[in-house]
């Protein structure tokens, strides 16, 4: 039998007062998508929704976002959730990077990037330009952003694994908007996260306040003076928001902005006093997302401006150069792949690249320089060179599509099925080498054929619904 948690149930009867019976009661939020519009549009994905029999309704604050309100298939094993055309994203999360209102020119931190829910959101709001910093402290973490970040056809970013803590000393007024979405106790997430019902005492609410008091710090050390930060967190808690952001404000050149009245409009303002302290009237201006008031996660969005600086900045910090279409080092490995796989070679000049000893990375021409510490990664990764030639995964044939004119091996539907559902298929009379996966005319997949057996990388296997 589960230990009281004591603490728990008197703060939250304490802040929510006699709202608690209807907090505890509150149903977990309906499950919704996110329209990656760096494949395809919303209105396709409609039209595909229907054809499926699947029932949805818009998010009302997003135009990009649809809540799936009977999913039985489930959506999860359509060939289109596994071509990135749609991600699995929570209604109020959808919430933080609309408020930041990123632009194609922007440099963006996105400090606490893994698992990419708010990362791919970000990517696709910039159309794929300016320069996306994405960061997290767990490999394991960034394992899943990887993965993510590739899976939508994204070329507008770098991963790093730096404690948030340091990135504002790394990079010191380097960014023009970052989100913190902060580590916290998950008090508005608690109905799907139960777990937090045996862990959270006063000790570790306090130390994970701190983590974000630190976070805010590095988040304003990194903007540029006139820059937008905006932080949020998945807690109804007043001292991981309101309390936080009043630190902030005292202690700092900030001011807080008001977020689009389309985005706010529905939910309830930042509490201008808590606990017999009093906050700027500006703090309204915040967003309030409560789950028994408004059936979806518990939320905090605030937008905050840079207004002067508090420290000096230096930025003297280590960089590299991405390489152009014409360099020499790589001029040579893009005219093998344009004549392995058919890839029109003037398609190259388009972006700039990152060459390893068997790899290249692809990333958009306004990447010019990378800021070295931490660096894991950037941007596509293109291909890999082998004993065959260059293979090409998974992503880079999705990305590239029906730009590629070799190589291709077309299933029929039958065969499609059999090769998801067991990762492997039998092709007599195929060669073998490294081949692009081709269904309804297009690259949709890598294939690697060995003995007249094709073998194609997934995640898992699954009945793949056409």
């Amino acid at each position: 039998m589960e230990r009281e948690n004591k603490f728990l149930k008197k703060y939250l009867k304490d802040f929510l007062g006699d709202q608690i019976t209807d907090f505890w009661d509150a149903k977990p939020e309906p499950r919704a998508i996110r329209v990656n519009t760096l494949r395809t549009t919303t209105e396709q994905i409609k039209e595909r929704l229907k054809e499926l029999g699947v029932k949805f309704r818009p998010v009302p604050f997003n135009p990009d976002g649809l809540i799936i309100d009977e999913d039985h298939l489930p959506l999860s094993q359509t060939i289109d959730f596994y071509l990135g055309k749609f991600y699995y994203q929570g209604v109020s999360s959808q919430l933080p990077a609309l408020a930041l209102n990123p632009q194609p020119g922007d440099k963006v931190l996105d400090m606490t990037a893994s698992p990419g829910s708010k990362s791919t959101q970000i990517a696709a709001l910039m159309r794929n330009k300016g320069f996306l910093v994405l960061n997290d402290v767990s490999m394991k973490r960034l394992q899943a952003l990887n993965t993510n970040i590739q899976k939508v056809g994204a070329v507008n970013y770098a991963v790093y694994r730096q404690p948030g803590e340091r990135i504002g000393n790394i990079l010191p007024e380097y960014f023009d908007k970052v989100l913190l979405d902060a580590p916290c106790t998950a008090l508005g997430i608690i109905h799907s996260h139960p777990e937090v019902y045996s862990w959270l005492t006063y000790r570790r609410m306090q130390k994970i306040i701190e983590k974000q008091r630190q976070l805010l710090v590095s988040a304003f050390k990194a903007l540029k003076v006139g820059g937008e930060l905006v932080y949020s967190t998945c807690s109804i808690a007043p001292e991981e928001n309101e309390e936080l952001i009043q630190f902030m404000l005292d202690h700092y050149p900030l001011e807080i902005m008001e977020i689009d009245p389309g985005l706010r409009e529905s939910f309830l303002p930042g509490l201008t006093e808590y606990n017999n302290k009093a906050y700027v009237p500006e703090m309204t201006n915040a967003v309030r997302i409560l789950p028994h008031i408004h059936n979806m996660e518990g939320f905090f969005v605030i937008k905050l401006l840079k207004t002067g600086r508090r420290h000096s900045g230096h930025n003297n910090f280590r960089t590299f150069q991405t390489l152009p279409a014409d360099s020499p080092e790589i001029k040579d490995d893009l005219l093998q792949i344009s004549e392995q796989w058919g890839i029109p070679a003037d398609l190259w000049r388009d972006y700039r690249y990152i060459k390893t000893r068997n790899r290249i990375w692809m990333v958009n021409t306004l990447i010019k320089k990378i800021p070295q510490e931490g660096f894991l990664n950037a941007g596509l990764l293109l291909g890999e060179k082998r004993i065959s030639g260059w293979k090409l995964p998974n992503d880079s044939i999705l990305f590239f599509g029906k730009r590629i004119t070799k190589r291709h091996l077309g299933l029929n539907e039958e065969q499609l099925r059999e090769l998801f559902r067991v990762g492997m298929i039998t092709l007599p009379e195929a060669e073998d080498g490294y081949f692009a996966l081709s269904w309804k005319g297009e690259a949709i997949g890598s294939l690697y054929v060995s003995n007249r057996r094709a073998k194609i990388r997934l995640m898992h296997r699954f009945n793949v619904i056409l």
